[in-house]
């Protein structure tokens, strides 16, 4: 659907049914004819729907179990101390600020991948495993499992 806080102009277009998923909403800006407004909107996404939900919600003992961050009594975001004490320890390290390798930082994807296959694992000896560094999540494992479909039909992508 889309989001309540959103205000169409007089001359949008009425939702309509997609190729893609759900509906879908053409807006015009402004009143002015936009270059976009032949460009379908994305469906929402379901977890910041959630969000949403908790906001209309009335219910004094809700609980948001959407994404971002824990929070106290009055809804306030809580920092963990182990994220505190995460991040002195980052900045102790004084790193520099160069980029990464396209393929990240080799020593977190080595480590990272002896955790979910265990360092003596047949598959990382015999180098079938391939891991990488991404900013994001989900966008990123996204647009991953894209290109794989696209130049690897049938292959298989473990998230």
């Amino acid at each position: 659907g889309v989001c309540a806080s959103r205000r169409l102009s007089q001359n949008a277009r009425p939702l309509a049914r997609s190729r893609h998923q759900g509906l879908v909403a053409r807006a015009a800006v402004a009143g002015t004819d936009s270059m976009f407004g032949s460009v379908e909107q994305a469906p929402a996404d379901p977890i910041l729907g959630v969000t949403q939900a908790f906001r209309a919600d009335e219910d004094p003992s809700k609980l948001n179990l959407g994404v971002g961050a824990y929070r106290d009594d009055n809804l306030q975001p809580v920092v963990l101390s182990v994220v505190r004490k995460a991040e002195e320890r980052v900045l102790a390290q004084k790193n520099n600020k160069e980029y990464l390798p396209i393929d990240g930082l080799a020593a977190f994807n080595k480590v990272s991948a002896e955790l979910m296959f265990g360092a003596d694992s047949s598959l990382l000896a015999d180098g079938k495993i391939v891991t990488l560094q991404s900013l994001s999540g989900t966008g990123s494992l996204r647009v991953g499992a894209a290109f794989i479909n696209r130049f690897f039909p049938g292959k298989s992508v473990y998230i």
